[in-house]
């Protein structure tokens, strides 16, 4: 089989190879979180940046309702150094609560579940120095505990302790008066933050989902195309360049005996290099398409050049329209084996509705090492084929022919 990375240059990467190469980064990268407002554990920098983005953003528009409680503590009757002493200890709250986060990114589950718990434990003492009021207070907790949370779980399970808690404090003050004071509704404000983290968590999650749909998406394309070129580089190239390989040798040898017909095949090795650059320039431009008739006739010159009795149709108009392009590529890469390295005297093409077949008389069989063997079979060629096949729900086989070599076969599966 024709190597295109020692003719040409051409990083011969594999797209297999270059699909196990992302895999194996993306399998580097941290794990997607279940609740994925902040960093993940392990985060990188760039991931740390924009989860500050967006914590400091919403953290502070979170602190600006604090001053309602600062105005309640400043009017509720107490001596202005139990104002001052209030104000202090909220104070601590609101730095705490703000700069939380910090100790949180990069870490796991139980980091963030111990900061978390002693933030919460601070805000219960708040209840000695503020008052009943001071749950007003423990809303910053339910929505850290939403933003930082690895599962989803910790978030709930603190908005159910903060939820209970109010309740309590509700209760020893007493109902009525929790109602007098708006305590009573902290409970509902609560909850209704709570959800809402969770709602705009789950919206994130769901972007970030699709963020990783659009780059596997772009992953594959990428990957696609590299195949698709692949296999028409290949196709091209390799074929063009066995053919004019051995047209020029066979000139060589006609020089001096018949100049006439060495002229001829230099015409056609002119002819094929054009074609050859035209077809390359086709496949950069996405647009290749065989012709089942030109592949027949350039493919009894290839086999008359190398001294192979070539049994062919005509025309290819036995072929299925949807089957065509396929047969002819299967037909350009199938001669082009028989020719580099079938050592063959005779080859036969048959061709039917739904089936190509090629066979010669040389001496490779399927499980013949490569430099023997008339088809690379873990090559390029053979793997493009059969990426073209399946395209268009054919299928490629190999074997040893009637004629005592190789044989390759493409068919049409029954619909």
């Amino acid at each position: 089989m024709t190597d295109l990375s020692e003719v040409s240059g051409v990083d011969s990467t594999s797209p297999t190879d270059a699909r196990g190469a992302d895999d194996a980064s993306r399998a580097s990268r941290p794990s997607a979180r279940a609740f994925p407002w902040a960093a993940a554990p392990g985060a990188d920098d760039a991931e740390v940046r924009v989860a500050r983005r967006r914590w400091y953003g919403g953290a502070a528009f979170g602190l600006l309702w604090q001053a309602l409680l600062l105005v309640a503590v400043w009017t509720d009757g107490r001596t202005v150094d139990e104002h001052v002493s209030a104000t202090l200890a909220l104070a601590v709250l609101y730095v705490g609560y703000l700069f939380a986060p910090e100790a949180m990114w990069r870490h796991g589950l139980r980091r963030r579940v111990v900061v978390l718990a002693v933030l919460a434990a601070y805000a219960g003492l708040l209840l000695v120095p503020v008052g009943p009021a001071a749950v007003w207070s423990w809303l910053l907790v339910v929505a850290l505990s939403g933003f930082v949370a690895v599962r989803l779980w910790v978030a709930l399970a603190v908005l159910g302790v903060v939820v209970a808690a109010e309740l309590v404090v509700a209760a020893v003050v007493g109902w009525d008066a929790a109602s007098s004071t708006g305590i009573l509704f902290a409970p509902i404000v609560a909850v209704s933050i709570g959800a809402s983290m969770v709602f705009f968590g789950r919206q994130r999650e769901a972007e970030d989902q699709l963020g990783v749909a659009q780059d596997e998406l772009t992953r594959l394309a990428v990957v696609e195309e590299r195949a698709r070129f692949s296999r028409d580089l290949h196709d091209v190239l390799g074929h063009s360049l066995t053919v004019v390989t051995m047209k020029s040798e066979l000139a060589a040898r006609l020089v001096d005996v018949d100049p006439a017909r060495a002229k001829t095949e230099m015409q056609d090795v002119e002819r094929l290099s054009r074609e050859a650059l035209q077809g390359l320039r086709q496949a950069v431009s996405g647009y290749r398409q065989a012709d089942l008739d030109a592949e027949l006739v350039s493919a009894r010159s290839a086999l008359d050049a190398a001294g192979v009795v070539a049994e062919l149709p005509v025309t290819g108009d036995a072929a299925a329209g949807d089957v065509r392009s396929l047969f002819a590529w299967v037909l350009r890469e199938g001669v082009t084996n028989v020719v580099r390295h079938a050592a063959a005297s005779r080859a036969r093409v048959t061709l039917t509705r739904t089936t190509l077949t090629i066979e010669d008389d040389g001496t490779g069989a399927v499980d013949a090492p490569v430099p023997a063997g008339p088809f690379d079979v873990g090559g390029n060629g053979l793997r493009g084929l059969h990426e073209r096949a399946d395209a268009v729900g054919a299928t490629v086989t190999t074997g040893t022919s009637d004629l005592g070599g190789f044989l390759l076969r493409v068919e049409r599966r029954p619909r």
